[in-house]
């Protein structure tokens, strides 16, 4: 199964989470992906214009495991499997004499594999409550919800008795202390958004529920000296900001997959191959030209000399025209980068990818009529076509070694890639245009500033265990930035 998700990263990067899941335990699997952008002409971004290594080089994309689904209260109740593996791996460390490397690394990974599932938890408990119709059944989720972190909380600090005679700076208390502020800043965070988007008939039934966990957090942050948010503080929020980052990147490192992107072999062997049969046909004319012109006239002639000349100067426009030729032939069959995921130093799989500018005859007839141009954009189109960029995706997995590496069964992997779009925008008009209407109580012109916008349209074919499907989204963009992104039926 493959799931697709789009989000704006920041003001000129689209983010593309790309899910692969593969229900097929202990077995192998593929999944392909086809992307087909439409690019309006007036931005000027053709084949000419954007090459290959400027894309690969807006495109910033990491590989990591998806983490595993848990209830939030299953997560210290009901098995408690995150908290029982970290129990285990700390039991597992304080009981070493011999300082094993192992059972420490195994522990902090425990360590960061809780906050990870946590923090997943806590959005998908989140999710869940604003699809709550009534208020009452609202407000109930809220309570329950505020109960289970106040005991997850209480659960895991529990820990820090463990380790409390263990002198500062050791590695065992640096750990846990970097994932206890993990937890409160996680769970600060989280409520923060989730209140800003409620409707203030919500907010205001579920207000102290919520403020008095945050109270309760920042409360203990102090007592533990963590760094926290302090109003009209520039060079504290900065560090509190900058931490925060470095503490959400530290909890994902054991998440985030090892990846080694080059170009693909089997792409430049065959366009080597190709590249040699243009030279040596293009060396066939040439040479026949030069053997026929001196039978005929003999050596050290004048026609003799003529025929060289015009023979080495078409055999190398034959050679280009060649290459081209076979560039236009092996373009849809092979990939430019080869990227080999591992884990633990051990491979687990490889991903594939490539792109081309392609003409609109190349795009099936199901994904141009996905794309369903309008009768105006239709008749532009005539005059200006479109231009279209294909992005080809192939995934191998591997998921008997996945599991084969950890204590949890990993059903999958993102693959989440930020495009940046400021290549697209610098031919973008002004992001406001004047236009004119009429006032409604005086009759007379005013002048209203109107967003001149553009629309990148994508479509996705994703194919997996003899399964087509097809996804759309459009962005809508002008020259200070992304606008917005919009899922199409």
């Amino acid at each position: 199964m493959i799931e697709l998700e789009t989000s704006i990263h920041d003001a000129y990067s689209l983010e593309v989470k790309v899910g692969f899941k593969s229900d097929k335990i202990g077995q192998q699997a593929e999944f392909e992906s086809n992307t087909w952008l439409f690019i309006p002409n007036s931005l000027d971004i053709n084949a000419s214009t954007y090459r290959k290594e400027q894309f690969y080089s807006d495109v910033k994309s990491k590989i990591r495991f998806i983490t595993p689904t848990y209830l939030l209260k299953e997560i210290v109740d009901n098995g408690a499997v995150p908290l029982n593996n970290l129990k285990s791996a700390l039991n597992d460390v304080l009981t070493d004499d011999k300082s094993d490397m192992d059972l420490l690394m195994e522990y902090e990974f425990q360590l960061k594999m809780f906050m990870a599932i946590f923090r997943s938890a806590l959005r998908d408990h989140i999710t869940f409550t604003k699809k709550c119709i009534t208020t009452e059944d609202f407000e109930e989720q809220c309570i329950e919800f505020v109960a289970i972190v106040d005991n997850i909380s209480i659960q895991f600090r529990a820990i820090r008795e463990l380790i409390d005679n263990i002198e500062e700076e050791n590695e065992i208390r640096n750990f846990y202390e970097f994932a206890d502020e993990y937890l409160s800043y996680a769970i600060i965070h989280q409520i923060f958004n989730f209140l800003e988007r409620l409707s203030v008939e919500q907010y205001k039934s579920v207000y102290q529920h919520f403020v008095g966990l945050i109270s309760r957090e920042k409360e203990y942050m102090r007592k533990q000296n963590y760094l926290d948010i302090i109003k009209g503080d520039k060079e504290n929020n900065q560090k509190v900001v900058y931490r925060h980052a470095m503490l959400d990147k530290y909890i994902e490192s054991d998440l985030v997959l090892t990846s080694n992107k080059r170009r693909d072999e089997d792409g430049v062997i065959a366009q080597q191959i190709y590249y040699s049969l243009a030279a040596g046909l293009s060396m066939i004319f040439a040479t026949v030209i030069a053997f026929s012109f001196q039978q005929k006239y003999g050596n050290f002639t004048m026609p003799l000399f003529v025929a060289l000349v015009i023979s080495y100067m078409l055999k190398d426009r034959i050679k280009e025209l060649m290459r081209y030729y076979f560039i236009g032939k092996i373009g849809g069959k092979y990939y430019d980068n080869k990227t080999n995921i591992s884990v633990k130093e051990q491979k687990i799989g490889w991903i594939r990818e490539a792109i081309d500018f392609i003409a609109e005859d190349k795009v099936p007839e199901e994904v141009l009529n996905i794309r369903d141009r309008s009768a105006l954009l239709e008749i532009e189109n005539k005059i200006h076509n479109e231009k279209i960029l294909l992005y080809r995706k192939k995934v191998h997995l591997d998921n008997k070694k996945v599991i084969k590496e950890s204590t949890y069964a990993f059903d999958g992997i993102n693959d989440i890639m930020h495009f940046n779009l400021t290549r697209f925008s610098q031919r973008m008009n002004n992001p406001y245009i004047a236009v004119y209407t009429l006032d409604d109580e005086t009759g007379e012109p005013e002048q209203v500033l109107a967003d001149k916008i553009y629309y990148l349209n994508f479509i996705t074919q994703i194919k997996y265990d003899g399964k087509v499907d097809y996804k759309r989204f459009r962005v809508v963009c002008k020259r200070t930035g992304i606008e917005a992104i919009e899922a199409l039926a």
